[in-house]
């Protein structure tokens, strides 16, 4: 079972509160002591979680590769499903996401849109499978 994804960032409340304003997320839970931060996000079974650049460190014992928006996007998305991508990806752009590709419908007849988060990271947002 997946529980949550955990990704690294450089400011965990930053990361919570673009997330809360650009997707419509809850944030679940948030603890910061003394730069080592941990937040988590209400998004159904598998929650989306950050940490801070500082407790990753200092719980893998080496540094990671962190994202960035001035760099190429690391080799991954998060996936948001939602019935209306337009409105979303509007939303999402307007609170500060950088837009990669304007919502279209694929072959398959689900509507996909990319963006980046404030973090660098990619973030689809999709419409249920048919």
């Amino acid at each position: 079972t997946l529980g949550y994804v955990i990704l690294y960032v450089k400011d965990v409340s930053a990361t919570l509160d673009f997330y809360k304003e650009a997707f419509g997320l809850s944030i679940r839970f948030f603890k910061d002591d003394n730069g080592m931060a941990y937040g988590e996000l209400e998004t159904g079974a598998a929650r989306l979680a950050f940490a801070s650049l500082t407790l990753a460190n200092l719980h893998l014992q080496q540094e990671v590769v962190a994202a960035s928006p001035d760099k190429p996007p690391l080799g991954f998305e998060i996936a948001l499903v939602t019935t209306d991508v337009p409105v979303l990806y509007a939303q999402a752009v307007k609170a500060g996401a950088t837009a990669m590709s304007k919502p279209s419908v694929k072959p398959w007849g689900q509507t996909v849109a990319y963006l980046r988060d404030q973090d660098g990271h990619i973030v689809e947002l999709c419409t249920p499978l048919p």
